[in-house]
């Protein structure tokens, strides 16, 4: 029996089995990501229907940056001064997290929405990326 193969191809086995365990944490951190992305974003378009709601009844982009506009028992939305964009921070009560809305008018037809992850000055704009329809 050659010894030098049966090493071969034990220690191919054994780099063949720890790439495919760094391959499985690393889909188990994506699919994390994936749902808290996913819930976060779930609980800014909800927040945005609140915010819509209750702009029925008075002006909420005239506040002034991070004033907050409204509180619920869930969340609280703030408004977010950019020089080219419509935003709404919100921070979820319930997730212990910030969220961010932005809305892009851009020529013609074109109409760009956004939801960031933030932080509690609405300065960082982590793109979320989440299941399910827009």
């Amino acid at each position: 029996m050659d010894w030098s193969l049966l090493i071969v191809l034990a220690i191919g086995g054994g780099f063949f089995l720890w790439q495919r365990s760094k391959n499985e944490k690393a889909a188990v951190a994506a699919n994390a990501r994936l749902d808290r992305d996913t819930k976060l974003y779930d609980n800014i378009k909800a927040g945005m229907r609140e915010y819509n709601w209750r702009e029925r009844d008075q002006p909420l982009w005239k506040a002034k940056h991070l004033e907050k506009v409204f509180e619920t028992a869930h969340l609280v939305a703030y408004h977010v001064d950019h020089f080219a964009e419509s935003r709404v921070g919100f921070y979820f009560k319930d997730l212990d997290e910030y969220g961010m809305w932005s809305f892009f008018a851009g020529n013609g037809d074109e109409v760009f929405e956004s939801y960031y992850r933030t932080d509690n000055t609405f300065q960082k704009e982590e793109p979320l990326y989440h299941r399910g329809e827009d």
